[in-house]
């Protein structure tokens, strides 16, 4: 059995890859466990998002959108050219909330259609809220309990990992707590990668 941590960020494109990446996986009869570990990439970003203009060089974006739209018809997942970098702080939050009620699958597929599929500012409370409960999750209680600091300590626990496992981006696997594995690649690739560890 592999016991895999993946260090993931709402607003990481390829994170949203590594859904259906372990979707399958499972498919395939690979047996694993895993950890979604919350990375914050950027905490800056105000609640009412912040415009790309200007953050990659000219022709990047579009390349970069081509070549996320092909690894990504293979599990049924669309990219959208963003305007838009958002916070996703509160949705970080509210991932925790889901995995504590073991809806973390739901939620998080739901989260990144709607930030990368469609171009949803998932910093604002409302549309978080409107996600969360398609979802199925209690958003009242959620709320309750992210508004109480309930899931703060997670976060912070998370940084810790990030400083021990020497992390510098989304998406990082570590696999046994030993072995590191950074990136995206195709499927038969990546399976392979993790059946060399178990």
């Amino acid at each position: 059995m592999l016991d895999i941590k993946i260090f993931s960020d709402f607003a990481c494109p390829f994170c949203f890859i590594v859904t259906g990446i372990f979707d399958k996986l499972k498919e395939d009869g690979v047996e694993f466990a895993i950890e979604w570990i919350p990375y914050e990439m950027h905490p800056d970003i105000p609640l009412e998002g912040k415009s790309v203009e200007g953050k990659h060089p000219k022709g990047y974006a579009e390349k970069m959108y081509e070549m996320l739209n092909k690894l990504g018809t293979e599990y049924g997942i669309k990219y959208k050219m963003q305007e838009k970098d958002y916070n996703t702080h509160r949705a970080l939050l509210a991932g925790e909330y889901a995995k504590s009620v073991g809806k973390y699958d739901e939620f998080s597929k739901k989260i990144f259609k709607a930030y990368f599929t469609d171009l949803k500012n998932i910093g604002n409370k409302d549309i978080l809220d409107d996600i969360a409960k398609k979802a199925g999750l209690n958003i009242e209680e959620m709320n309750n309990l992210i508004n109480a600091g309930k899931y703060e300590a997670n976060l912070k626990r998370a940084k810790n990992l990030i400083g021990k496992f020497e992390v510098e981006g989304t998406p990082t696997f570590i696999i046994n707590d030993q072995h590191k594995m950074v990136g995206v690649r195709p499927y038969e690739q990546m399976k392979r990668s993790f059946l060399a560890y178990s």
